[in-house]
């Protein structure tokens, strides 16, 4: 990844996971990650308009109940917790693309957010999306995080 667009992708990043989850990551080397416990979650989302790109967060299970539990304000033993996590997830893959494909397209630019996806990411995609150059690793709470972000303002439309 540019290192431009590093620096302002971990920005929004940071920002998005702190004013939308409250929770705070530090970038780690791909080598430095905490080890993951249990299942994992890949959000993604594409987007279009003035840039063509994509997000994707790769996260654990027991990270996406914390995201569920602080963005509905609630204990993380609450019990609609594990039935919100998925759809907490996406929702910071839906902000966090929004905020991304403002900051490179522009403020008031033409961008379309496609619905994001969620899906299960087994050991081997696990480690293929840690130890690939373009993404970047996160520790947060103690759980290893994986980001990417990527576009293109060839071929958009305009």
């Amino acid at each position: 990844m540019n290192p431009a667009v590093s620096v302002e992708a971990l920005r929004v990043f940071s920002e998005v996971f702190a004013d939308f989850a409250f929770l705070f990551g530090d970038p780690v080397s791909p080598d430095e990650l905490p080890r993951r416990d249990g299942p994992a979650w890949l959000a993604s989302l594409p987007f279009g308009g003035q840039i063509l790109g994509s997000i994707a967060i790769g996260v654990p299970e027991g990270l996406a109940r914390e995201i569920a539990a602080n963005t509905l304000g609630v204990d993380p033993a609450d019990p609609q917790v594990p039935d919100k996590a998925s759809d907490a997830l996406m929702e910071v893959a839906s902000v966090m693309g929004g905020h991304l494909a403002t900051t490179f397209a522009g403020t008031g630019a033409d961008v379309t957010l496609s619905p994001p996806e969620l899906r299960p990411l087994d050991d081997p995609a696990w480690e293929r999306l840690r130890i690939d150059a373009a993404t970047l690793c996160f520790a947060m709470n103690g759980h290893p995080v994986l980001f990417r972000f990527e576009f293109n303002r060839e071929g958009a439309s305009t």
